[in-house]
């Protein structure tokens, strides 16, 4: 079955198994996306007026689901309709082609690679402070410089956008100021079953434990839940997430998103809602949205890392190299995602932060020494984002991007290149341009 739908202002077009009498079939995973998409009976309207609600109701029998923030409208094809999926595309299409609304495209469910396996366990935190052994020294994000000048504010708030957080974990509670699941639709983000991957996220940037130190550990935590785990991967959908990113800047007050997710065709609806946290949040300064790169060793970021004004990162290892299959640090598997689009590097191989506890975590007791992927570099760049906006809370979003990517260590080659962006993220150096600006 092909359907068509407008995204980033052109038709796409997908191509997609036939339904079964229960479900839609998924598309098999496109190998650069890292991502199965999922059909729904569900279609996302931006911006809608009433009449042209009415318009879908009347045209195709489309009724309104639920509503969500900033004129999001999710909306389903009739009970009973014969193909309800190629329903919702032709419905979207008709939409946009009327010219009257911000987007409308079928509301896919996006079915996720989980990160990489997780390899031998780091016995120190190398990525804050690399005492070489093994790797280089220094090849790390200079944590113990950065917090002579500061451990972060907190009034700077930083949202993990994942499969929850255990928002009752001793390292991560005392932070916790705002909580929301999206997935469920509740208001605790606490993750099911084996989920750990938001915990360790959300340690990485501000778990407040002298035995596993977040990199700003004087921020605010803002945890949201917009997908889990089913079967080998990790589902959401893009209604849910674009709500949710609207939600973490709007009202939790998040300064930095911080996203270690990824694949798949664009979202209109989802780019939207990034574009309003950019320029619209901490009071039209600009929320910071930080994305992971991808771990396929592609030269080719994932969406949403692939859009414009965002800081997307890549993974470095315990060498100041990129990680690849064949890069010194012996995990094979994966290798971070390369290309256009690449900001910064930052430390993601063997990363010691928190984890749940028991035998729903990584490793026993609350943390785990080999948390690996760019989802693990990401929330390096997300906490050196608040420790700048700690110390500067006057700059836009956009000069603390500038300040991240131009104070990077080099990796070797000089300026940007597509390997490693910028280079790897140095804290300190950032921090220290912040003040002397």
């Amino acid at each position: 079955m092909r359907i068509e739908y407008y995204a980033g202002g052109r038709k796409r077009r997908i191509t997609l198994a036939e339904p079964t009498a229960r479900r839609a079939a998924p598309m098999s995973p496109p190998t650069a996306e890292a991502a199965t998409v999922i059909p729904t009976a569900t279609m996302s309207v931006g911006g809608a007026r009433t009449a042209e609600l009415a318009w879908l109701r009347a045209e195709f029998g489309i009724t309104t689901v639920t509503e969500g923030s900033h004129g999001k409208v999710l909306l389903a094809a009739p009970a009973g309709a014969t193909d309800p999926i190629r329903l919702v595309a032709r419905a979207a299409t008709a939409l946009v082609e009327r010219g009257l609304v911000e987007s409308a495209q079928p509301n896919f469910s996006r079915l996720m690679a989980p990160p990489p396996a997780p390899g031998a366990a780091a016995a120190t935190q190398w990525g804050l402070n690399n005492p070489g052994d093994p790797g280089v020294v220094g090849a790390d994000v200079a944590a113990e410089a950065a917090w002579t000048i500061t451990r972060g504010d907190p009034e700077v708030r930083v949202a993990v956008l994942d499969d929850g957080v255990d928002t009752s974990h001793p390292f991560l509670k005392p932070a916790l100021v705002a909580e929301r699941d999206f997935r469920d639709g509740d208001d605790l983000a606490a993750p099911q079953r084996d989920e750990s991957h938001g915990t360790a996220c959300a340690g990485i940037i501000l778990s407040r434990d002298d035995t596993v130190r977040g990199l700003a550990p004087g921020v605010s935590l803002v945890a949201c839940r917009i997908g889990g785990y089913i079967g080998a991967g990790w589902l959401a959908d893009d209604f849910s997430v674009a709500d949710a990113i609207d939600w973490c800047w709007d009202t939790a007050g998040a300064a930095v998103l911080s996203n270690s997710w990824g694949g798949g065709p664009p979202s209109d609806l989802v780019i939207q809602a990034i574009t309003r946290a950019r320029t619209r949040g901490r009071g039209g300064k600009g929320t910071l949205i930080v994305v992971a790169a991808g771990n396929h060793e592609d030269p080719a970021m994932v969406y949403p890392g692939d859009g414009p004004d965002i800081l997307t990162v890549g993974a470095s290892n315990q060498w100041d190299e990129r990680k690849t299959r064949t890069s010194r640090d012996g995990e094979t598997t994966w290798g971070s995602n390369s290309g256009q689009g690449l900001d910064l590097m930052a430390p993601g191989v063997q990363i010691r932060t928190t984890d749940l506890a028991g035998a729903a975590g990584s490793d026993p007791g609350p943390t785990t020494g080999r948390f690996n992927g760019t989802s693990a570099a990401t929330p390096f760049a997300a906490a050196a984002a608040a420790l700048v906006m700690s110390v500067r809370p006057d700059l836009t979003e956009a000069e603390v991007r500038a300040l991240l990517t131009g104070m990077a260590d080099s990796m070797g080659p000089t300026g940007w290149d597509p390997q490693v962006g910028f280079g790897r993220l140095n804290a300190f150096a950032a921090l220290r341009a912040a003040r002397r600006r």
